[in-house]
């Protein structure tokens, strides 16, 4: 994810960008319209997360096991869950167990447990 040091205009940044904010406002609380104030601190993560990736390459990551769980969710809540996990966590690399706890946050139950 290439993330533009400002933007000036929501219109500016693509779905996964878009995605990626929407998560951490939701992280941070923000339910409606972010203010511009909360907007800019949800960029600032990104550009953090995108810094902090670049810096430290996910080589192998994530494990089998985180893998094997996020296979049935789609590329947008992949997403969103990395936002989750690096606001809650400061990880670009979760374990399984922060990945668990940022889709607890994000969607409620795990997915295994949805049914119940």
């Amino acid at each position: 994810m290439t993330v533009p040091n400002t933007v000036f205009d929501e219109n500016e940044l693509n779905r996964a960008e878009r995605t990626f904010l929407q998560a951490v406002l939701l992280c941070h609380g923000v339910r409606e319209q972010p203010t511009v104030s909360e907007f800019n601190r949800a960029m600032k993560v990104m550009i953090a997360y995108a810094q902090q990736v670049q810096d430290n390459p996910p080589e192998g990551a994530p494990s089998l096991i985180v893998r094997r769980w996020l296979s049935p969710l789609s590329d947008l809540d992949r997403i969103k869950i990395a936002a989750a996990a690096f606001v809650k966590f400061g990880t670009t690399k979760p374990n399984i167990f922060q990945v668990r706890a940022a889709h607890r946050d994000l969607f409620g139950k795990d997915p295994q447990f949805a049914a119940l």
